[in-house]
């Protein structure tokens, strides 16, 4: 939206310029469309990095809630290896229980 708004406003001012200004117009008009674009980059990096701690937060969250539960295998750590494997694990229980509650229903 922001884009737009400059480039709409750009046309404007380059429509208003008399012939003799429009290529120093043009050069300022790029250098803030540059700046523009710079600091979009530069939001959108941070809200990343934000992002990603975030995630890591509700991780160790989750491996402190687990430990806390006797769930074998789960504890606080930052090495992938060991994330992965605490991954396949969680994939393993939701598994066992998705297949004992479809076998719960054949029962019924």
């Amino acid at each position: 939206g922001l884009k737009q708004e400059l480039f709409h406003r750009h046309k404007e001012a380059q429509q208003c310029c008399r012939p003799h200004n429009l290529p120093l117009l043009r050069a300022a008009q790029q250098r803030e469309m540059e700046a523009v674009e710079q600091r979009i980059r530069e939001e959108q990096r941070m809200m990343d990095e934000k992002i990603v701690l975030e995630l890591d937060q509700k991780v160790i969250d989750q491996q402190s809630t687990l430990e806390k539960a006797g769930v074998s295998g789960f504890y606080i750590t930052t090495n992938p290896q060991e994330l992965t494997l605490q991954m396949n694990l969680l994939e393993l229980i939701r598994k066992l229980q998705q297949k004992e509650s479809e076998s719960g229903k054949a029962f019924s």
